[in-house]
């Protein structure tokens, strides 16, 4: 990470000690559980920072020599760079969490933090020239949904900057002024971002289309070796007695592993001329760019390999300083991993900045790149970097996860949430036999619309947070869902044989005429007998599979005890070093409501 000099301008003291109090102010805030946070409240502190925000840029332009009306910012400026903008830096990224949390996913500050860890996320693939168009895909999917919401909220619409410069004369209102200061902000940290993503493509661009398939599982061998080392690493711990996050998997299992992933190599390794250059595994012609590349990632595997093969337990030894890295790291991962699961329930997302904060002063211990050991052929840079890079990537999945719903109604939001899943579950399997086995569901879906007062839900103070769509057009999905299961039901206990009502009749005529004769109670024996016969050839009612309605929802906090596992668990467990794609999301919301 660049160096930065910390020396602060005597002009510019003034703002460095307003933003230190308006990040000290945030801090206490994220930290108060006892209430919600209020979208009114952190759209005024956002006004009140990006007014000082315009003085401080006006400072630097008057210092500098630029001129006032340039339609470019100073801040955050790599060569004006000091403690001022550290801290800024901080405080945008607490108050765009803080609109993430009020349930303003969609808007211009909210990408601020989204911005931020996809910056550091492109800084760690371009260093570790690791990484595959897989990787740098959902990168470029957000980035141009970030530049879509920066270009929607954007003041300017072209006609007030003439030649880099904008007409303040025809722009009076203050929050007009803001609005332009924030666009300038957002839109040069998205051009940075796009710049380093169209650096880090260049790369992949060298490398022959003809092996991109050797080049990706080469690239999955090396992360699924970074992981297992990781996890041999944490098993090991745990048996000397430290108290370590469980094992990914046990001893017996870590061996196995290991021999199947060098036996995944060597096959790789095979498809190679007696040159050692690589060759197509489709074509099986030589290609000549990206042989460097591949060899490199070869080797890699092989030092791994053999890491993990000559030292005890399997698991690579750690220099005494890069242990508290280490440690420091796992707990950071695991606790990360957790929140993917229990995102819902637990994570507030101003919460993340700790974390943010943790992994950026780990960050910032490197050295050219590496941390620094006693021992310059110490083991374990590799298993660090794939944890701290691993982190980022968690983060940005947590980031995108968010729902645009405010804290104050995501108890409600997940009791939907849950009431949709189980209806739709209900569905799948068949419906139920008769509509009293939904009384559960509709007795949830009564009480919690009942909450809603004209048509609008209100937190505790009598406000309205955000996400009121979401949060109705969730709950008239599972009205018409249970609707149309109530219909499926109906048609159930309806007879569907009108020739039951016939031989019903028959049956009837038959035993009011058995005073007629022996004739005649022959023929109605006869009858009986067809009527058997056909009443026990007539197919039987299907019986549905449906859940257990009686247990759900019989107090508010049901989703605490849900667990959530249908899609969440493989979220502790096989991640790539940088894999940011949305898995498959089980939960219910309003966005994929077409499924």
């Amino acid at each position: 990470m660049p160096k930065h000099p910390q020396e602060v301008p005597p002009e510019e003291e003034s703002s460095l000690v307003y933003f230190l109090e308006v990040r000290n102010f945030l801090s206490r805030l994220k930290q108060n559980r006892s209430q919600y946070l209020n979208s009114k409240d952190v759209m005024s502190t956002y006004q009140q920072v990006l007014t000082k925000v315009r003085e401080l840029d006006a400072i630097r332009k008057s210092s500098h020599h630029r001129p006032a009306n340039s339609a470019t910012t100073l801040i955050h400026n790599v060569e004006l760079h000091n403690r001022v903008d550290s801290v800024l830096d901080d405080v945008f990224q607490l108050l765009s969490l803080s609109f993430l949390t009020v349930g303003l996913k969609n808007s211009a500050p909210a990408t601020y933090a989204s911005l931020s860890t996809v910056q550091r996320l492109l800084e760690h693939l371009d260093e570790s020239n690791v990484f595959t168009h897989h990787d740098l895909r959902p990168i470029k999917e957000r980035l141009d949904e970030i530049s879509e919401i920066v270009s929607q909220s954007s003041y300017l619409d072209g006609t007030e900057i003439s030649d880099g410069r904008i007409d303040f004369a025809k722009i009076q209102d203050e929050k007009d002024r803001n609005k332009i200061e924030e666009d300038l902000l957002l839109r040069a940290k998205l051009q940075h971002c796009l710049q380093e993503y169209e650096h880090i493509e260049s790369k992949l661009e060298e490398i022959d289309p003809r092996l991109q398939s050797t080049m990706e599982k080469l690239f999955q061998l090396r992360r699924g070796l970074l992981s297992l080392a990781a996890s041999t690493k944490r098993n090991a711990m745990s048996k000397q007695g430290v108290k370590t996050p469980d094992s990914l998997l046990p001893q017996e299992g870590i061996k196995q592993r290991l021999h199947e992933l060098e036996a995944e190599l060597t096959e790789i390794e095979s498809h190679r001329d007696s040159s050692g250059k690589f060759v197509s595994l489709e074509t099986g012609e030589i290609a000549g760019k990206g042989q460097n590349v591949l060899n490199g990632l070869l080797d890699d595997c092989h030092d791994l390999i053999n890491d993990l093969s000559h030292h005890a337990n399997n698991f690579v030894s750690l220099d005494s300083k890069l242990q508290p890295i280490y440690d420091n790291l796992i707990d950071i991962k695991t606790t990360l991993e957790n929140l993917l699961v229990t995102r819902r329930w637990t994570l507030r997302e101003t919460d993340l900045f700790s974390y943010q904060k943790r992994l950026s002063e780990i960050d910032k211990l490197r050295v050219g790149g590496k941390f620094p050991t006693e021992n310059a052929d110490a083991k374990g840079q590799a298993i660090l970097l794939y944890l701290l890079r691993r982190c980022y990537a968690i983060i940005y999945k947590l980031l995108e996860c968010s729902e645009p719903v405010s804290e104050a109604l995501q108890k409600i939001h997940n009791q939907l949430s849950t009431v949709r899943r189980c209806l739709l579950e209900l569905k799948r399997m068949g419906g139920v036999e008769n509509d009293r086995e939904l009384y559960p569901y509709q007795m949830k879906l009564a009480s919690l619309d009942n909450v809603r007062v004209d048509g609008k839900f209100y937190d505790e103070d009598g406000n309205i947070p955000e996400g009121q769509g979401t949060l109705n057009a969730l709950l008239a999905e599972c009205f018409d869902i249970l609707h149309e299961l109530k219909i499926e039901a109906e048609e159930r206990e309806t007879p569907e044989d009108p020739q039951d009502d016939e031989e019903a009749d028959d049956d009837h005529d038959h035993a009011g005429s058995i005073h007629e004769g022996s004739s005649a109670k022959g023929e109605a024996t006869t009858a009986d007998s067809h009527a058997a016969a056909a009443a026990a050839a007539a197919p039987k009612k299907p019986k549905a599979r449906y859940l257990d309605a009686s247990r759900p929802y019989s107090h508010d906090d049901d989703d605490e005890g849900d667990g959530d596992g249908d899609g969440d668990d493989e979220y502790t467990t096989n991640y790539s070093e940088h894999s940011y794609e949305d898995d498959e999301d089980d939960y219910a919301t309003t966005s994929h409501a077409e499924d």
